[in-house]
Formats: structure tokens, sequence, C-alpha cells
């Protein structure tokens, strides 16, 4: 497994990132180094002599990161700049028959980690955390008529609301605190563990 390294980044560096993130041309810091490492990315490949089509391929794979929290829901960032909002595979694959989804309306302010919906299977109900602050602006009106979407397609098609964050300062803080999806597996597999205990 590799060693993380500590980096030491100018700090005229980090006020030319700061300076260009502030344009809107993007939502914050870790999307200008993600955007750069595919960039960088495709360069590497482009010099290796890769085919255009096999470079799409491998880029293509390098996915928007989703963030986890605890409660079982994902984050992942919109080109928007919304965070859409829904729950993982895992608690997906253990809410078997479900027949309905409610949330709060579109407009509603939320904070972190308070509950903005329900999930409700034909035995109980599941609360759907938000895992940043900020305004509903999104509700996937797919999942009214079909809230088995979530089952199928948890990560796509059955995504269940967008929240546009207060700011980028907020928003870039609060990311910092969920779990990415090596963090979210392990911490499931530990809860599993305590479950066949």
């Amino acid at each position: 497994m590799p060693k993380w390294k500590t980096v030491s980044v100018r700090q005229e560096l980090m006020e030319e990132v700061e300076k260009v993130v502030k344009t809107g041309r993007y939502r914050s810091i870790s999307e200008f180094v993600s955007e750069a490492i595919r960039l960088r990315l495709d360069e590497v490949l482009r010099a290796k002599g890769v085919p255009v089509e096999r470079r799409k391929e491998v880029l293509a794979t390098v996915k928007e990161q989703i963030l986890y929290t605890p409660k079982h829901t994902w984050a992942q960032i919109t080109p928007e700049g919304n965070v859409r909002v829904g729950i993982s595979d895992y608690a997906a694959h253990h809410l078997k028959g479900i027949v309905h989804v409610m949330t709060d309306p579109v407009g509603k302010e939320i904070s972190k980690m308070e509950p903005v919906g329900v999930v409700e299977t034909w035995m109980f109900m599941f609360d759907i955390y938000a895992p940043v602050s900020g305004k509903i602006v999104k509700i996937n009106e797919d999942l009214k008529n079909d809230p088995r979407l979530i089952n199928e397609d948890p990560y796509g098609k059955g995504w269940i609301l967008e929240i546009k964050p207060k700011n980028s300062a907020v928003l870039e803080e609060e990311l910092s605190d969920l779990l990415s999806a090596r963090e979210y597996n392990k911490w499931v597999s530990k809860l599993e563990g305590r479950l066949r205990e």
C-alpha cells in the first residue's frame, strides 16, 4: 500500500488557485485539483502514444468522487455545483420492498446531518440525512412513480434530491468530514461484523 506524503505548496500557487475558483469556473479547490489530475493523466497517456479511444476509456474510469455519511447517504457534486444525494448501495440492498419516498420540499433550508426525508418499505421507515448544509433545489420526481429505482440504481436513476450549498468554503469543510468510498466500505465491514456477533 502506498504511503502518504506531505507536500508543500507555495503560497503564491494557492492564491492563484483560489482566484481561479472565485471566477466561478470551478466550484471548489478539490474540483480544480481533480481536473488538473485528469488533464495530466491525459497528457501522460498521449505522450506514451495511447490511442484516443483508449485514452477516453481510461479517463472515463476516473469517476466524479462520491462521499458518504455513516448514516448511509452519499454526496456527489453535480456540474451545476449542487450536491446530489442518495442512499448507498449497502442501504439500498437492505431496504427491500421500497413503496414510497418522502422528502422535504424544494426551497427548504437544511443543515448537515439533519433528516431531509424518509424511504418507506413494507416493514419500516429509513431516514435520509443531509450530507451537507444548504437549500433543497431539486427532487427526483421519478421516485414518486417508481421508488424501486433506489434498489435498482442507487447512484444513478435512484438519486433522491439535490442541495445547493451555502457557499464554497462551508461546502469544502463539510465535504472534508465525509467518508471516502474506501472508508465507508471499511466502516460497513465493521458494522456487518458486529451484526454477526
